[in-house]
């Protein structure tokens, strides 16, 4: 099973006891591969974030578990981009969904209207 996550949902998993919380503590049961976009990554990186922050959330990622956002990537989220008309605050969420949609990935959010008309995206909302 492969799982990308949104930025809330790591967000909100690693400050809160919640279901995003509870929801990322039951991945290793599944044996899932957790994987973020590097779009996502920037996003909680940013911050405001401690350095303990940081390397917990780095730590769930393997290796290869940051996904750079390549040129094919850049060309398919472009074009879901004009195709949906979507604002410009939608451009990240964009550019997510699109890479956990071509990994085939499922992606965990809080926010899953964000994602609404991006083909092939599988979501599971949770939180929120």
């Amino acid at each position: 099973m492969l799982v990308h996550l949104d930025t809330d949902f790591l967000v909100y998993a690693l400050s809160v006891r919640g279901p995003e919380r509870k929801r990322l503590d039951e991945l290793p049961r599944y044996e899932a591969e957790i994987e973020i976009s590097d779009v996502a990554w920037y996003e909680f990186s940013r911050g405001p974030r401690t350095v303990e922050q940081l390397v917990v959330a780095r730590s769930l990622f393997g290796i290869d578990g940051i996904v750079p956002f390549s040129e094919g990537l850049t060309a398919a989220a472009a074009e879901v981009f004009r195709r949906l008309r979507s604002p410009r605050k939608r451009a990240a969420d964009i550019t997510i969904g699109v890479t956990a949609a071509a990994a085939g990935a499922e992606l965990l959010t809080r926010n899953a209207k964000d994602f609404a008309g991006i083909p092939g995206v599988k979501l599971e909302a949770v939180g929120s």
